[in-house]
């Protein structure tokens, strides 16, 4: 579990996968995180230099843990 959470590269919104295509460092690799609304569209960006792979993101930490109140 990451010590942030990990917000949709489009929108803002909470994220739940990694989307990759192409190898880093040869000039052809995309890659994004998206919510999802924008998976879709997502793969279909970084289709266009390879095959997709998507990398789902697990359980995010809330950005601030609040304590429960009960009384």
């Amino acid at each position: 579990m990451a010590g942030w959470p990990t917000y949709c590269a489009r929108c803002g919104g909470p994220a739940i996968a990694l989307i990759e295509a192409g190898h880093p460092g040869t000039g052809h690799y995309r890659a994004e995180v998206t919510c999802t609304r924008h998976h879709p569209a997502a793969i279909r960006w970084a289709s266009h230099v390879g095959p997709a792979r998507t990398t789902p993101i697990g359980d995010q930490p809330a950005l601030f843990d609040l304590p429960e109140v009960t009384r």
